[in-house]
């Protein structure tokens, strides 16, 4: 029955040729690529947050964002990371 209504609506919406004629649509690899990324915040190795970034965006901005985020700032208890690890699209891992 599917195909009979797939022609039909084919039919309906101007379409002239039957559309079991017609070629399977080309995929774009272009629109399968999210334009930001959710990216892992730790710190001293435990998950504490997760932040939503642009893809390939600037690892200081990234930084930056993750030291301003509440959960981070509490487990850091006032101190300042002694080191900050970017491994860019994935995670901030922050040692304090």
């Amino acid at each position: 029955m599917m195909p009979h209504l797939a022609e039909a609506l084919w039919h309906e919406l101007g379409h002239e040729t039957l559309l079991a004629d017609q070629p399977w649509p080309k995929a774009d690899p272009a629109l399968t690529v999210e334009d930001s990324v959710t990216v892992a915040v730790q710190v001293n190795g435990k998950l504490r947050a997760t932040l939503t970034l642009p893809r390939d965006g600037d690892p200081a901005a990234a930084e930056v964002e993750a030291l301003a985020l509440p959960a981070v700032r509490r487990a850091l208890d006032g101190r300042a990371p002694r080191k900050v690890i970017i491994v860019p699209n994935r995670i901030v891992n922050v040692v304090g």
